[in-house]
């Protein structure tokens, strides 16, 4: 009880270790995509964060079963080298006896991201997309700042203000330049404000000014028509959220099942088979950790990472085949899960002959010579 107590305790630790490690550079990945689109005026710099945290929310059941299957493979590795797992056997035990206390800590886990994958990570995706349909139809005029410069994408319109009177909410010494397809045009007031409709359209009323414009597209450089005003409103084009169907990725698990189309049932495969997938790794890290100190840990890392990369991959695989209608929702799962089931059965029936390398009969022959 006590060791298996020590070991839950190391098992943790470590992925505590490993998943903080990951979340930072999954982070790390996010906020550069994210700065770029920023700095390039596609996304405000205030929806960063809201939208790291949906991503990562997401992004979590992988994370989670890819930690776990680290940690096991760590720990383990750590017994083979301090001679632990040689005491271990020498007391009786074979390799099968890690097999409880290792589901023991996996398990809750894999419980863990079964939850986050077919409840919470719909959910994260489907109000990240809706945060940005938000910020897109977010009317950018009021994220204006004195002396700066403010281009509205979609208006084609650039304005400028020099002042921002916080007590009434009106804009002193308002310049607007517009790049209209009927003729560019700038336009000065001496303070202007925001104005909605009934109808619910936005206009910036302009008071106190002058408007300069081409007369047309095709008329010569120098014909230009210039206007005095009292007001003058300028409308905004109506950025109105759109209401464009949720993406398949975004659709709870529930929904998806009931709709049957392929791409939603491969998103069901892939939804149900990552914390799935997650035992057959925890059971194949008990004998991957094997560790030859004359061999050093190399190579049995670089097979446990290379395995986890196809695991990966198939299953992408199996989720492009779902997707052509090549192969059905329960026939993918069990054609999946039982090709991982055989090779933790061929890996450990490998590791209990003997070594990763050879079987117990050939290290013994070796020995004797």
């Amino acid at each position: 009880m006590i060791f298996r107590r020590a070991l839950l305790r190391e098992l943790t630790t470590n992925a505590i270790y490993v998943f903080v490690v990951l979340v930072a550079i999954l982070i790390t990945q996010f906020l550069i995509k994210l700065i770029g689109a920023a700095s390039a005026g596609s996304l405000p710099t205030d929806g960063l964060i809201p939208l790291v945290g949906f991503r990562l929310i997401s992004q979590l059941p992988p994370l989670i079963v890819i930690a776990m299957f680290v940690a096991i493979l760590l720990t383990l590795s750590r017994a083979w080298r301090d001679s632990e797992m040689a005491i271990w056997m020498s007391s009786g035990q074979s390799l099968m006896s890690w097999i409880r206390p290792v589901l023991t800590f996996a398990l809750p886990l894999l419980v863990i991201a079964l939850v986050l994958s077919t409840i919470l990570s719909p959910w994260a995706e489907r109000r990240s997309i809706e945060y940005r349909r938000i910020l897109e139809a977010r009317d950018e005029l009021s994220v204006l700042a004195p002396g700066i410069f403010q281009e509205l994408r979609k208006t084609r319109q650039v304005y400028f203000v020099e002042g921002v009177n916080l007590i009434d909410g009106k804009i002193k010494n308002v310049f607007v330049f517009a790049d209209d397809p009927n003729g560019q045009w700038l336009t000065r007031a001496e303070q202007g404000f925001l104005y909605q409709d009934t109808s619910g359209d936005r206009y910036v009323i302009l008071e106190n000014g002058n408007r300069v414009k081409r007369i047309s597209a095709t008329s010569g450089p120098n014909e230009y028509e210039l206007a005095s005003f009292e007001r003058y409103g300028v409308r905004m084009t109506g950025n109105e959220v759109a209401d464009d169907p949720v993406e398949e990725r975004a659709k709870d698990t529930i929904t998806l099942i009931k709709e049957g189309t392929p791409s939603g049932l491969g998103q069901v495969f892939y939804r149900l088979s990552v914390p799935l997938a997650g035992i057959a790794l925890a059971l194949l890290a008990i004998p991957l950790a094997y560790v030859n100190p004359r061999l050093g840990r190399s190579v049995n890392l670089i097979i446990a990472i290379l395995l986890l990369m196809i695991s990966l991959n198939l299953m992408n695989i199996m989720q492009a085949q779902i997707d052509k209608k090549a192969i059905g929702l329960l026939a993918a799962l069990a054609v999946f899960h039982s090709l991982l089931a055989s090779v933790v059965v061929g890996v450990f029936y490998h590791r209990y002959r003997g070594a990763v390398f050879g079987s117990r009969r050939t290290i013994s022959r070796g020995a004797s010579a």
